[in-house]
């Protein structure tokens, strides 16, 4: 399936979660509690965003980093666990939408977290999968220029294909992709090159720096 549409990631999510029940894996994000402004960067993340329009409970393995958040009073509904290891995390199912946002590259074996979702699935449940794009223009431009720098404790990089592959594997099937980019870029970023950017990927999705894959369930 070849990407239709360039999207922001963090409106996309929201939409899909608006009103529902969900479960948020990986739902830290890039908060760090070393920062002196920790509680600005928390109530910025997806997490916080999907917890103001939904039912959502998170998972995410740092239990230190949901302590001092959780002391905050923050990220009350979310609790430690290993997305690798969903059959021991004591939440009870099913979700409408399960969101694994730029986590699967983390993970040494994907496919647990894939078979671990399904206790969480019914037919309708989409799973909502969002990494960044082995195939896109800004990777690609960056490794030219000299300047890519792998993520932190990123272990493997995905593309349309494989990710595909993967899902299939594991009982799923996807229904739609996309590219996207996150709700900072902007911010990262001059306006100028985010702004010209952003047209050049909405003409050409595939280009776009970060897969966005819905899927459900594989019939039959």
């Amino acid at each position: 399936m070849t990407p239709r549409k360039y999207v922001d990631r963090d409106d996309a999510l929201v939409a899909l979660a608006r009103g529902r029940r969900v479960l948020h894996l990986g739902c830290v994000g890039h908060t760090d509690i070393a920062q002196v402004d920790r509680i600005r960067l928390a109530t910025d993340t997806l997490h916080s965003r999907l917890s103001s329009v939904s039912d959502v409970i998170g998972i995410d393995y740092s239990a230190e980093t949901l302590r001092v958040l959780q002391n905050d009073g923050l990220f009350t509904n979310a609790i430690a666990g290993n997305v690798e290891r969903l059959e021991e995390v004591s939440i009870s199912g099913p979700f409408d939408l399960i969101v694994a946002g730029d986590i699967i590259e983390h993970l040494s074996n994907p496919g647990l977290m894939l078979e671990g979702a399904k206790r969480f699935c019914t037919p309708q449940t989409t799973l909502a999968i969002s990494t960044p794009n082995a195939f896109g223009l800004p990777g690609f431009v960056r490794y030219f220029l000299g300047g890519f720098r792998e993520g932190d404790e990123h272990v493997m990089s995905f593309n349309r294909f494989n990710l595909d592959n993967l899902l299939v594997r594991h009982g799923y099937e996807v229904f739609e992709l996309s590219t996207c980019h996150q709700g900072n870029a902007e911010t990262i970023m001059s306006k100028p090159l985010f702004t010209v950017g952003k047209r050049v990927f909405q003409s050409m999705p595939k280009l776009g720096g970060t897969l966005l894959a819905l899927a459900r369930l594989a019939s039959g």
